[in-house]
């Protein structure tokens, strides 16, 4: 069964921003289309960074942070930001 996952007002706006400012505009579109569908898949998935109740997800070049509501199965985005890549392709 699949999640419902909503990006708070703050974190879709920041989103915008990033996509805005972004060399790769494409690259941001594909990781925040992952995030969403990874996300509505399995918001318990092995790769994510729990800390308490806020978990973080990176999906390269987006990292986000987001709550779990099971009982609505509801996933809430509640920040993003933008990584460098992990994998360091300059040599």
């Amino acid at each position: 069964m699949n999640y419902f996952v909503q990006w708070a007002p703050s974190a879709h706006d920041r989103l915008e921003r990033i996509w805005m400012a972004a060399e790769d505009k494409g690259a941001v579109l594909r990781a925040a289309n992952t995030i969403d569908d990874m996300l509505a898949q399995d918001p318990f998935r092995q790769d994510i960074i729990w800390l308490g109740e806020e978990s973080t997800f990176i999906v390269e070049p987006l990292a986000v942070d987001f709550l779990v509501e099971q009982d609505k199965r509801k996933v809430l985005i509640l920040t993003v930001w933008m990584i460098g890549f992990l994998d360091d392709q300059s040599s």
